[in-house]
């Protein structure tokens, strides 16, 4: 008589691997759809990291804390009206539109909000911008955001 053992750890080993594989696919896939309307809705702020640079040089890398009054959010409507609030009791509210094919930027009353867009999907929005900071005396500020719905 035959042993079937080694067939039977054969199947059972494929099984599990289809199994594995079939759970650990993207749920979602926004390939195919334009930044205009991936874009589109309201995020969550989920955190702004500032990376400080003096001279050039690479010195420090702090998260800020969020203290929201009462959300840290990002808005983005359809026909270009555009809110932002982070640690704020008031939102920023202006209009955005697209430069380029990387960059958003955002007009808003007291300021200009410029983002070069790192990551877009439907779940997840990053962005950076460079600037300088009254808060850190020369040095130059690279400001990443992380958005979610």
């Amino acid at each position: 008589m035959k042993t079937y053992v080694p067939v039977a750890i054969l199947f059972a080993g494929l099984f599990l691997i289809s199994i594995i594989n079939s759970s650990c696919s993207k749920i979602s896939d926004s390939s195919g759809v334009p930044k205009e309307q991936l874009i589109i809705g309201h995020w969550n702020i989920n955190r702004v990291q500032l990376r400080l640079y003096y001279g050039g040089v690479f010195t420090k890398d702090t998260i800020l804390k969020q203290t929201p009054m009462p959300e840290n959010y990002v808005s983005f409507a359809a026909g270009g009206n555009f809110e932002y609030r982070f640690n704020n009791p008031a939102a920023d509210v202006g209009t955005y539109q697209f430069v380029g094919t990387d960059s958003v930027v955002s007009n808003v009353t007291s300021k200009v909000y410029r983002w070069k867009m790192l990551t877009l999907t439907d779940v997840l929005f990053t962005v950076m911008n460079t600037s300088t900071n009254p808060a850190y005396p020369g040095a130059t500020v690279e400001t990443y955001q992380t958005f979610v719905k």
